[in-house]
């Protein structure tokens, strides 16, 4: 709350699986490479990520319900392959994609969408699309095209909170859950 008005504080969060630490240097070179191609700016090498969902501004008291929701998702670990270079023409943006997304990553994106649901937060709800932003403000839409390709084994998701500075936005972690396998008959 501020004192001056008694509002609450907002924050801007989204669910996303962080590209891993060894994919970061060469898909960095790869955004930015492709920002220069397409009069774009890449997206900092440490930012890259595919988003599950896209909550946007929120009242900061809402947070323990969004570290709720994803801790209540179940999912095992699976792998995408980045074989793909496209790009959103209306969104001004180049990302990496995939020619044949796992099917369960399309199943969890779904099934967290409905604990949002479920749980009152409003979210972005474009169908979704699973790939890695490269490039922001593109004054050229790079063509589809063959790349790679990067084998990247997904094994957890986050809650990012997004904070915009001088040198643009910066993701923070607010909590992380792994994705894992559970015996469909647990032991008792």
């Amino acid at each position: 709350m501020t004192a001056a008005h008694g509002e609450q504080s907002a924050v801007r969060v989204f669910y996303a699986c962080v590209l891993p630490l060894q994919l970061r240097p060469e898909v960095g070179e790869i955004a930015r490479a492709t920002a220069r191609r397409v009069h774009g700016r890449p997206v900092p090498a440490d930012n890259l990520h595919l988003t599950l969902a896209f909550i946007g501004e929120i009242a900061s008291s809402r947070l323990p319900t969004l570290i709720d929701v994803g801790a209540m998702q179940r999912g095992g670990a699976m792998t995408l392959v980045l074989d793909r270079l496209g790009g959103f023409k209306r969104a001004g943006v180049a990302w990496l994609g995939s020619s044949r997304p796992p099917v369960e990553l399309g199943r969890f994106a779904a099934a967290l969408a409905r604990a949002l649901v479920a749980a009152g937060i409003a979210r972005d709800e474009r169908p979704f699309h699973p790939h890695v932003t490269i490039a922001r403000r593109c004054h050229v839409s790079p063509d589809e095209q063959p790349i790679g390709p990067y084998s990247w084994g997904i094994d957890g998701f986050e809650l990012l909170q997004s904070e915009t500075g001088r040198e643009g936005a910066r993701y923070r972690r607010l909590a992380k859950w792994p994705l894992t396998i559970e015996p469909e008959h647990p032991e008792r």
